[in-house]
């Protein structure tokens, strides 16, 4: 009798094992097709290879084609290429918000925030309207930009210029600039190629270094919104205008 109870006991916990191990088991196949059903509306034009369960708990691996994203278990949150997305639905569509971007944002405005006027060079004097501008002479579409500063100031707006030395000579170049009578047309000098008077003074040019590799910057011309939004490249007035007015 007692021996027979064992037996019974241990056939028990074998069937629980086994019920409790397929539901598991079919509880992520759930998550898994509720995902690929989700995903299907979310990128109607992919084609997704697989999904599957990473060793973090919650988070779930797309291959689609060579790409990999992250997804959360509730299809919510979206990690790839290093950003994190949310994802909400509107009316029939989804609409992705990067989270990451906006923290480095956030980011980007603290640290343009603490630097005065005074320590850079600033064209226009509005101050309700501005961008803060990473340049550098030696770059061909930064002079570029620096041919439409006056279509900037007409349309009312500031251009606070923080400049990036790379070569030692650059550098005495725009500390001249910096200590001359007149460092806006001595700096504007620079942009056209001409030579100007060497000078040197107490500057912030070397603190303006400190500052762009705070950025993180690595190409030229870098342009940031007063919200801190990051625009790369060379772009025309009327766009980044209107991205000031929107």
């Amino acid at each position: 009798m007692q021996k027979s109870s064992k037996s019974i006991i241990k056939v028990t916990i074998i069937l629980f094992c086994f019920i409790f191990n397929s539901s598991v088991a079919n509880s992520k196949d759930e998550v898994i097709l509720a995902l690929e059903k989700k995903m299907t509306k979310v990128f109607p034009t992919l084609k997704f290879d697989k999904i599957r369960k990473t060793e973090v708990e919650n988070i779930y691996e797309i291959h689609y084609g060579g790409a990999i994203i992250y997804i959360t278990y509730d299809g919510k949150y979206i990690f790839e290429g290093g950003n994190l997305q949310r994802v909400e639905k509107e009316g029939k569509s989804f609409v992705f918000t990067n989270l990451t971007e906006i923290s480095a944002s956030m980011g980007r405005k603290n640290l343009l925030d603490q630097i005065k006027d005074e320590s850079l060079f600033v064209y226009g004097n509005s101050e309700k309207k501005f961008i803060s501008v990473v340049t550098d002479i030696d770059c061909p579409y930064c002079r570029k930009f620096h041919k439409d500063i006056p279509i900037y100031i007409e349309s009312g707006v500031k251009v606070k210029y923080l400049v990036l030395t790379r070569k030692k000579s650059s550098k005495e170049k725009v500390i001249s600039a910096w200590c001359s009578n007149n460092r806006n047309s001595a700096f504007t000098s620079l942009n056209n190629k001409e030579k100007i008077p060497k000078s040197n003074c107490n500057n912030p040019i070397q603190a303006q270094q400190d500052i762009i590799s705070s950025l993180g910057v690595s190409s030229t011309p870098t342009i940031y919104l007063p919200d801190g939004t990051l625009i790369l490249g060379y772009k025309k007035p009327k766009e980044i205008i209107e991205k000031l007015e929107n």
